[in-house]
């Protein structure tokens, strides 16, 4: 069990194993991919997939309409009713807030999950579909501070830093390397997300990205030296906090990449 897996203190279990006595043992036994399918205009390149080649097609918001054959449609409570579905197929279900905000909560709270909507869906992902492999499509950035695919919630607050997608994304990625899940970007449009890419041939060949263990710890423990701002009339850290702890999320990978070269 890596050593950072000790330091989560928001009582996550990994979805791909089960915890027994502190151990934690392997029990993934099948390969669950998700597409999560955003709202860019790189998004119609999936509309002629394989659909089967998934076992979940997670929709962003208007990104629904893009294809029949979604799973899951996830959207904040500030999208228009009319942009919603009314008529669900079997197999169908819609996500609203009420369902990724505890997501989120279990993970620390917007203020370190960051609130973008294709970070939301992608945590949601990970505890309610349990995949061994995400991959994003259309779901770009035009910079740093305006997302495309919207905020998770519509009265989110985007102060003392929570706007370092790069860092939120690397958040996720060591999240879900605790249970051996991938996460790659199908798009080849510039991005800040800072996924692995892959291409929709080579699916099978994506593997999980592992963080330097060491630099994670300094991470977790920066997030509780800074407190837990999902836990009841808790604040936001202060700007100066997160500006750090965004950069220590930053190192986790940029020390790994450095230790592999």
């Amino acid at each position: 069990m890596p050593a950072c897996y000790l330091l989560v203190p928001y009582c996550f279990i990994c979805p791909c194993r089960v915890e027994r006595e502190g151990a934690c043992l392997e029990a993934r036994v099948v390969v669950v991919k998700v597409l999560i399918l955003g709202v860019a205009q790189d998004a119609m390149r999936a509309v002629d997939w394989d659909g089967g080649l998934f076992d979940y097609i997670l929709a962003i918001e208007e990104a629904w309409h893009l294809r029949p054959d979604w799973t899951h449609m996830l959207h904040s409570d500030s999208l228009a009713p009319d942009d919603r579905p009314v008529l669900l197929e079997a197999g169908q279900q819609v996500v609203t807030e009420a369902d990724y905000e505890p997501v989120l909560t279990h993970f620390g709270g917007a203020a370190y999950t960051g609130s973008d909507l294709v970070l939301a869906a992608s945590y949601w992902a990970l505890a309610a579909l349990e995949p061994a492999q995400v991959f994003c499509m259309g779901c770009e950035f035009d910079s740093p501070g305006a997302p495309i695919e919207g905020d998770a919630r519509a009265g989110a607050s985007r102060s003392n830093g929570a706007r370092d997608l790069t860092a939120k994304a690397r958040r996720l990625e060591y999240f879900a390397s605790l249970c051996g899940c991938a996460i790659a970007n199908l798009s080849s449009e510039s991005s800040v997300l800072p996924f692995q890419r892959a291409t929709f041939d080579g699916l099978d060949q994506v593997r999980p990205a592992y963080p330097s263990e060491e630099a994670s710890m300094v991470a977790r423990q920066l997030e509780q030296q800074y407190g837990d701002p999902a836990s009841p009339n808790a604040q936001y850290p202060c700007a100066q906090g997160m500006a750090e702890i965004d950069a220590a999320w930053r190192r986790c990978f940029t020390l790994r990449d450095a230790a592999v070269a």
